[in-house]
């Protein structure tokens, strides 16, 4: 082989290997140029028990270990700010921060990275921002979201509750309102009680024995809200009126839904109904004998006053109307309003001329059970009613003709919406952190 043909081939050899260099130096970034820039995102925010979770999610982080990326997050929660950054060296791309209010200590895989001042539990539902930027060098990457904290609340049942156990319909519109019924973060609750083997008081005192083992301790809250139907509400109201276990400053908003406020006539017409029709029992449990009517109701003849028959009276029910509710309680009333001149719906007894079994029976607007008025506390036929409920109301909401049984249902997406009503800050009053 001639030298003119080693020569060609070794020229060939050093014009690829120089092309390969070349190219590699090509598509290799040049410093300080990385190939993709830093991005963050928030996956979620919201609490777990004592401490609020953010979970984030990072890409382009590609760094040396002497000027590893940082990641910041920032919080003003209730008034209180909370900054923690750590450097992201051999971080998955996803990972939470929990942020443990009680402690004032940040911490991402149990281990501390920040620390602030403690939060004291909450009062109010919350609206409040988060930030996380993530800082690579000179570049910068953030991500903002709105969180919210909701107030938990009880949703305490009526009368026969344990029959059917919790309300997955209302359960589910709670949920499409951002509220969570199991896990760590549950702040919406279902107390199921005995009904026909407690009192008034007694169910009363299970509730807030409920409220203080259960609630509390399962969220980060000073105040709850409670929704009432029928016999609960009045249970609620109890608690509130005789202040137990604190109840006069632990409840926030009270939700009333066909509550009989000042009992009900269908209450007395079951208390005589002879012992051998179906279900006749259920007239005279402890709870039912709470519902006998407060306003007059019965007349012996037409031509007579309406009165209160000698075997009607409810000191228990009337005691509870005669004492004050809290000023700091906001109050919701949902009842409905059959109009009793309309035969196609329920029928609310309204009063009884004569004598048992042969009396007759006046109508009033209602649900099949009990009055509008007796659901709002109003006046009936002279009484007084409930001076709380009439002075203090935020706001009453008439269902129409919804019969007793179907009202919680009914008022369920507009209940979720009232409880939402009032936030303790704003996010416009805060300034984000400028990287």
């Amino acid at each position: 082989m001639g030298p003119d043909v080693f020569d060609h081939k070794r020229h060939a050899i050093v014009i690829s290997v120089l092309a390969a260099v070349l190219l590699a130096v090509a598509m290799k970034p040049a410093a300080g140029q990385p190939l993709d820039p830093p991005r963050a995102g928030i996956l979620d925010v919201g609490m777990a028990r004592q401490s609020l979770r953010i979970t984030m999610a990072t890409e382009g982080l590609e760094g040396s270990q002497a000027d590893p990326p940082i990641v910041t997050v920032s919080v003003w929660l209730d008034g209180v700010p909370i900054r923690a950054a750590l450097p992201l060296i051999h971080m998955p791309s996803r990972f939470a921060m929990d942020i443990d209010l009680p402690a004032g200590v940040v911490r991402v895989g149990g281990v501390a990275v920040g620390r602030f001042a403690p939060v004291p539990p909450f009062r109010e539902n919350l609206r409040f921002p988060v930030e996380v930027t993530v800082r690579r060098g000179p570049l910068v990457a953030t991500a903002r979201r709105t969180a919210t904290i909701l107030l938990p609340t009880v949703i305490v049942p009526g009368y026969l509750n344990e029959e059917d156990g919790p309300s997955q319909a209302v359960l589910t519109v709670f949920r499409g309102h951002g509220y969570t019924d199991t896990g760590a973060a549950r702040n919406v609750f279902w107390f199921t009680y005995p009904s026909r083997q407690i009192t008034l008081p007694e169910g009363a005192q299970a509730l807030a024995a409920y409220v203080r083992r259960v609630v509390l301790p399962a969220t980060y809250a000073a105040s709850v809200n409670i929704v009432g139907y029928s016999l609960g509400g009045l249970m609620a109201r109890w608690n509130v009126a005789y202040d137990v276990d604190g109840w006069d400053t632990l409840v926030n908003r009270l939700v009333l839904v066909g509550v009989p406020n000042e009992g009900t006539v269908i209450a007395y017409l079951g208390s005589h109904a002879p012992s051998a029709l179906p279900a006749s029992g259920l007239g005279r449990t402890p709870a039912a004998r709470s519902f006998m009517p407060t306003f007059p109701f019965w007349r012996a003849a037409p031509t007579l006053p309406w009165s209160m028959p000698p075997d009607a009276q409810n000191a228990l029910l009337a005691g509870l109307n005669a004492r004050a509710i809290p000023p700091d309680i906001r109050i919701y009333l949902f009842y409905g309003s059959h109009d009793p001149r309309d035969a196609a719906g329920p029928q609310t007894s309204a009063g009884i001329t004569g004598v048992l079994p042969g009396a007759t029976l006046s109508y009033g607007a209602g649900d099949g059970m009990v009055l509008a008025a007796s659901a709002q506390g109003l006046p009936i036929r002279g009484g007084k009613g409930v001076p709380g409920l009439i002075d203090r109301a935020v706001l009453r909401v008439d269902l129409g003709a919804v019969y007793h049984t179907r009202l919680l249902d009914a008022a369920a997406d507009r209940i979720a919406g009232a409880l939402l009503d009032r936030f303790a800050h704003r996010v416009d009053d805060w300034t984000p952190h400028s990287p």
